[in-house]
């Protein structure tokens, strides 16, 4: 039987998925919900997503149920995992994704953020870190 992979997605990815559906970010988020992909977020992850609601059109609460009706929602990431990446990122507010990406043992991250997160891809070990577009060249 084959595996499903495991995703961590970014807030980015998210908050786009949402508010467009038909672009790539949708694309991937659908295929959490049609069981191709696990897709995964962090406590962190939906605070984030949860700061700009107002940037997407939707009310707090509905954004809160929605999202926790497609992804897992994982613990925060240690401490101390967090602090392995803060040496890398360029911003150290970026290490939380990353850890939580190791913490939940995802094979991939999806990721928008060319300026922080995607630079990174050569950098990094243990798990993938791809746009939406990536992924689904990846999956298809």
């Amino acid at each position: 039987m084959k595996r499903t992979p495991s995703v961590l997605f970014n807030a980015s990815v998210v908050l786009t998925g949402l508010k467009s559906p038909t672009g790539g970010s949708a694309k991937v988020i659908s295929w959490v919900g049609k069981g191709k992909i696990k897709g995964i977020i962090s406590e962190t992850i939906l605070d984030e997503i949860l700061r700009n609601t107002l940037k997407i059109g939707f009310e707090k609460v509905d954004l809160e149920k929605r999202v926790q009706e497609i992804f897992q929602i994982t613990k925060e990431p240690k401490a101390e995992t967090v602090d392995q990446f803060k040496g890398i990122v360029l911003n150290f507010g970026d290490a939380h994704v990353l850890a939580s990406a190791k913490q939940a043992k995802t094979e991939y991250l999806v990721s928008l953020d060319q300026k922080h997160i995607l630079i990174l891809k050569d950098k990094i070990k243990g798990f993938k870190i791809v746009t939406p577009g990536e992924l689904i060249q990846e999956f298809q």
